[in-house]
């Protein structure tokens, strides 16, 4: 009976520490010198958005520990979706598309990622018209491998 109560306990603190709190204000929210997202100097985990001045969203994602986890979107001052993301614990890991601020707010550029690593991108004109990919340059920079 007593570790079934503290598990309660520990799952209410843990869903309680998942939420961002009500009136959130920006100066309580920082990027801490690990690269982590933090809330009152503490890695966040949960919803964060931020806002325009109009109260329009201008980004949403979810964290974990403080890294970005899943899709996070932003969006232009019209409401369009102006980019989409996918991390992994903090690292970009699927495709990362860009929009244009249409009408049809259409796909202006999609490129992929895999654990962190450019693998290719793919154009396209404000029409929908596919752009040819160009080859892209070896800039030289090696990675460590897990």
């Amino acid at each position: 009976m007593k570790s079934v109560v503290l598990l309660l306990v520990f799952l209410m603190g843990l869903a309680a520490c998942s939420r961002k709190p009500k009136g959130t204000s920006p100066d309580r929210v920082t990027s801490g010198p690990d690269g982590k997202w933090h809330l009152d100097d503490k890695p966040w985990s949960g919803k964060h958005i931020d806002k325009f001045p109009d109260g329009k969203t201008s980004f949403e994602g979810e964290l974990v520990d403080g890294l970005e986890h899943g899709v996070w979107t932003w969006y232009f001052e019209s409401g369009n979706t102006k980019s989409r993301m996918v991390f992994e614990l903090g690292v970009q890991n699927g495709n990362e598309t860009i929009y244009y601020d249409n009408a049809g707010n259409t796909r202006k550029l999609v490129k992929t990622w895999k654990r962190g690593d450019f693998v290719e991108s793919y154009q396209w004109q404000e029409d929908g018209t596919p752009i040819l990919p160009k080859p892209q340059l070896d800039t030289g920079t090696v990675r460590a491998m897990p």
